[in-house]
């Protein structure tokens, strides 16, 4: 009488391929894009820099920790609020 010996599962599981790659595991979070900001108005040019150099400067006491700038090219202006509690207005 002939031995037969029975394949184990282990060649078989070792034998799959693993899985390829999806794009939602190898997508990376890309890197925030450069911006030059401009604004144009009546002749005039600013930009972001300029602006926030403008706050900056009527700010000097503070320590600026954030900053939000709402430009208003018809009253040449910029208003300001810093650190959330901190208003006001930079003419141009």
């Amino acid at each position: 009488m002939a031995i037969v010996k029975k394949k184990s599962a282990a060649p078989a599981a070792a034998e799959k391929k693993e899985a390829p790659v999806t794009k939602a595991k190898a997508s990376r979070k890309a890197p925030a894009p450069k911006v030059a900001l401009k604004i144009q108005y009546m002749g005039k040019e600013f930009t972001q820099e300029d602006l926030v150099a403008a706050v900056q400067a009527a700010c000097q006491e503070l320590t600026i920790k954030t900053m939000d700038l709402y430009v208003k090219p018809e009253d040449n202006a910029v208003y300001y609020v810093v650190n959330g509690d901190v208003t006001g207005k930079v003419e141009l």
